[in-house]
């Protein structure tokens, strides 16, 4: 660039304030070792300069070739194309059109930009050899320490390669191959091509490359309606845009702009042969400049684009870049304004399902903390990426909240790496399912920690003690995790990420336990999560996501193809155990929202410290997905579930309508086995595992082959208690409880795990019943009743206690310590039972028992004894007269006053030779009837004798 000492008011003129005065012989002598240093400098430069140099720089120069033909933009616009081949982009619409030609400039631009960075422009090749030998001279003298090395004397077409490739090291061998490189440029294009190329990719300052940019950014106008004055602005702004200010008020910043603009329009007229100003231009512009340039900041209108064309423009740029060896800017130009046809790989169906859900009202939820440039509270975001991880191709991409208002913005989904949280649990433990150290059943103790001297991470729910990787995934467990990680080392972790397409951790700043939980320096972005866990759905296999497939020009022909990095990472078997795994937060666990009807899923929700991040990640048969939810400033995010799985199951619920039903089983490969293991050991499983008094803990773990564990649960226990001592039983414990227990290393020596919820199922019993220590008296006593073993009584009878006696082998006579037990109740009748026991010292008893039968009384007829005989005669007219009864009962006792006689009122004595029945009945209580009779005869009528 051009240097003028005089009016560059940036300009550091080099010893400008030296003085030089008499100096000291020491000064002399100091002086005269440097120009000896020059002269051995330049013969050495001379002799090896002429041979070995210029062989060297030739050897530079030849390399540098440059193909200057593929510079020629083409100024058509270029097309954008999604999965199905339908237009979804015009990259450079007439209202926004950024590249411009030299004919459609201002007429004073170009000559503006020559005037002050290359005069001789017009008439190198290239290099300005007057320039270049004066800038090499300055650059040799102060490799011997004469001067500054900043050196200058690049012409328009050296600039424009610093603006194409992307070299910048300031080097002689950076020098030579740009200058060969201009020269190869001038060879093939013209100057007008040259300039229009630099006038269009230049950097302008604020975010503005290409004049046309800049004119609309500093004056709110075309580049072709720039006057004089405006024109000499943006050419003098080329040696440091952004050390000018010109929408400042201030003082300092206002005349800096003058005299730069001043020092512009003064070389313009310097070589007015050249630019062709006159002198009336000149000094209309000077005034201009002095009355203060209009400054206008324009708005710059575009095309928006989605989030996933943004991407897939961006990474076409990206990979122009290394291919070709181009500039950002360059790359960019050519993309937008070369004609070209990008085949994306965004799927219509899906990214508008993505867009639509993150535009809804529930997920703008306004910061408490951080305002906008307008004062406003800005909102909370989201980003989203979905992959077809059988091929890496991203269908959908969104990386901000609310109705997308730009293109380029910020893309959270590519460019915002995040803290993770427990979203990246499941890839370590794929790291250890890989190398074998952990398997889905190894069980680790999910108990209070500390890792080393003072890392003591905690859960964000309880300790749930003895836990397998299965179960500690499904409620997302802390301590576990973090003990993976310390059994694969963090170092193997990392390691392991980086295959998976994670690079933005690294082993000196990541490699430590916190990872385990998403504690990284740097954080992850959303693509490279949705790459990761699609390497898992893919079968272990990673493939480099990617926006497009390939650019064709105009005639067909293919620019560039993607190139996606591809990699087994992890074998289908281990793969096939982590899917499985992952599919527990979505059955039961803190992923269950995440359902989709007939198709497995697979996911892992994450949250960081104080809800500042929100994650979910997950697949299934058919798609990979990863989304994240927060704020650009950490702050809580305040919602009521998780806003990430909100929308990762609206859009994953979307994009599988009318897909067929699948399942991970219904592809389960080679090398993959099924065992019942135990719970809280990870070993096979016992009958003590079933009879849990948890219920059992027993289930089915899948298993890479040569991973199944061989060894019994050895953490459940049966033990017997004594219910006496509450210890341990002997073999001499008569009164013993049998119990199923659990059991952990190192319980004797830490008591942490007493926090866990598990706690009360251990065997904390560590001591032996002391008091039944030897084999005892088993002999039961003996007990002899007193009288009949049976007893019958009448009711209303009366029953005595005859007692019983009792001895014993050992303690003799034991029939004071007889406890007699049980009634007889003599006014029921029924059979009753009177039990006598005794127990000898040894606990030994025995039970006699006596009957007691009390019956009801016999029952009986009542008596009837008739006074006078049963016969009685009666003279012929006697009157009969009742010679008397009685009548007894041995329940009611006498009852003759119950009697009843009939019959007595029918003798008619009158009537010799008659006889009659007298008939005497009673009945007693019971209803027991005695019927008694008597006759009575009439004598015959007296005979007289003769």
């Amino acid at each position: 660039m051009e240097n003028n000492k005089n009016n560059n008011p940036i300009n550091n003129e080099p010893n400008k304030t030296k003085q030089y005065k008499v100096v000291s012989n020491k000064k002399k002598r100091k002086i005269g070792k440097i120009i000896k240093r020059v002269f051995l400098t330049l013969l050495l430069l001379t002799i090896i300069g002429a041979g070995v140099g210029f062989a060297l720089i030739y050897g530079i120069a030849k390399d540098a070739k440059l193909d200057a033909q593929d510079l020629a933009i083409e100024y058509e616009n270029s097309v954008v194309l999604d999965i199905e081949g339908n237009v979804i982009a015009n990259l450079s619409g007439d209202e926004n059109r950024e590249i411009v030609t030299v004919s459609e400039m201002s007429k004073y631009l170009p000559k503006a930009f020559v005037a002050i960075e290359d005069e001789r422009f017009y008439e190198h090749d290239g290099v300005d050899i007057k320039r270049t030998a004066a800038a090499t001279g300055k650059y040799v003298l102060s490799k011997i320490g004469i001067g500054s090395a900043d050196y200058g004397g690049s012409t328009i077409t050296q600039q424009l390669v610093k603006n194409l490739t992307q070299e910048k090291d300031r080097t002689w061998k950076r020098k030579v191959k740009e200058m060969a490189r201009a020269y190869y440029i001038e060879q093939d294009l013209s100057k007008d091509q040259v300039l229009e190329l630099y006038l269009n990719l230049i950097f302008l300052g604020g975010n503005t490359y290409g004049v046309e940019v800049a004119s609309n950014y500093y004056f709110s106008k075309s580049a072709s309606d720039l006057t004089l004055a405006e024109s000499a602005f943006l050419a003098g702004i080329n040696n440091s845009p952004n050390s000018y200010s010109p929408f400042s008020t201030e003082e300092d910043d206002i005349k800096k702009v003058k005299n730069r603009t001043e020092t512009v329009l003064d070389k313009m007229y310097e070589l007015k042969e050249l630019t062709g100003i006159t002198e009336e231009e000149y000094k209309s512009a000077v005034e201009e400049v002095k009355q203060g340039i209009k400054f206008q900041k324009g708005v710059i209108t575009e095309n928006v684009y989605s989030y996933h064309t943004d991407a897939a423009i961006t990474q076409v740029i990206k990979d122009l870049q290394e291919k070709n060896d181009w500039t950002e800017e360059y790359a960019r130009l050519y993309v937008k304004s070369g004609g070209l046809t990008i085949y994306s790989t965004e799927n219509p169906a899906i990214q508008t399902a993505m867009e639509e859900e993150v535009a809804k009202d529930k997920y703008q939820i306004s910061s408490r903390k951080t305002k906008d440039e307008n004062g406003n509270y800005v909102s909370s975001q989201a980003a989203m990426v979905l992959i077809d991880h059988t091929n890496g191709y991203v269908l959908g991409c969104v990386g901000g909240t609310g109705t997308k208002t730009d293109s380029f913005g910020l893309n959270r989904a590519t460019q915002s790496p995040r803290q993770t949280g427990s979203s990246i649990k499941p890839l370590f433990v794929a790291a250890g399912v890989q190398n074998g150290t952990v398997t889905a059943g190894t069980v680790f103790d999910d108990i209070p920690t500390t890792f080393g001297s003072s890392y003591s991470p905690k859960n964000w729910n309880h300790y749930r003690g003895l836990i397998p990787v299965r179960y500690a995934i499904e409620t997302s467990q802390n301590i576990p995790m973090v003990k993976l990680l310390q059994t694969i080392t963090p170092e193997y972790g990392i390691e392991f990420l980086h295959k998976l397409g994670i690079t933005s951790v690294t082993q000196e700043k990541d490699a430590n336990l916190s990872a385990a939980l998403g504690g990284l320096s740097h954080g992850v972005s959303t693509l490279e999560m949705a790459g990761a866990f699609a390497t898992i759905a893919n079968d272990g296999k990673y493939i480099e996501p990617t926006f497009y497939t390939k650019v064709v020009d105009a005639n067909g022909d293919i620019v560039i193809e993607v190139e996606q990095r591809e990699e087994e990472v992890m074998s289908p078997a281990a793969a096939y155990v982590v899917k499985e795994i992952l599919t527990q937060p979505v059955k039961t666990g803190t992923a269950s929202f995440c359902g989709i009807s007939g198709i497995s899923v697979a996911a892992k929700t994450g949250t960081t410290d104080d809800d500042f991040d929100r994650w979910l990640c997950g697949f299934t048969p058919y798609y990979s997905a990863a989304c994240w939810f927060g704020y650009d400033e950490n702050e809580e995010v305040r919602y009521s579930g998780n806003p990430a799985g909100s929308i990762w199951d609206a859009v994953m619920t979307s994009a599988h309508n009318g897909k067929e039903s699948k399942y991970f089983a219904n592809t389960r490969p080679n090398g993959v086995t099924s065992v019942s293991i135990c719970k809280c050991s990870g070993k096979l499983a016992t009958e003590h595992c079933a009879n849990d008094p948890r219920g059992t803990q027993v289930y089915g773990e899948y298993f890479v082959a040569g991973t199944v564990p061989s060894q019994k649960c050895d953490s459940h226990v049966k033990a017997r208690i004594c219910n006496e001592t509450g210890l341990l039983a002997t073999e001499f414990c008569q009164d013993v409880t049998e119990k199923v227990y659990i059991t952990r290393p190192n319980s004797d020596t830490s008591t942490s795990w007493q926090r866990a919820k598990d706690a009360e199922f251990m065997l904390t019993i560590k001591d032996t019943c002391n008091v039944h220590t030897q084999e005892l008296d088993k002999v039961a006593p003996a007990i002899t009743l007193k009288g009949a073993a049976t007893i019958t009584l009448e009711v209303g009878g009366k029953y005595t206690e005859q007692g019983a006696t009792a001895t014993d082998n050992k303690d003799g006579d034991l029939t004071s310590k007889i406890q007699i037990s049980g009634t007889v109740d003599v006014t029921k009748a029924g059979t009753y039972k009177i039990d006598y026991t005794v127990q000898d010292a040894a606990g030994n008893s025995t039970t006699v028992s006596r009957t007691v039968v009390v019956k009801e009384k016999a029952v009986t007829k009542p008596a009837i004894s008739l006074r006078g005989g049963e016969v009685v005669i009666l003279e012929l007219n006697q009157e009969y007269s009742e010679p008397g009864y009685s009548a007894t009962d041995s329940n009611d006792g006498d009852l003759t006053d119950k009697v009843e006689v009939t019959g007595a009122d029918k003798i008619d004595a009158s009537k010799p030779g008659a006889e009659y029945t007298i008939t005497y009945t009673v009945k007693n209580s019971k209803g027991e009837t005695t019927m008694v009779s008597r006759r009575v005869k009439i004598k015959a009528s007296e005979v007289n004798e003769t």
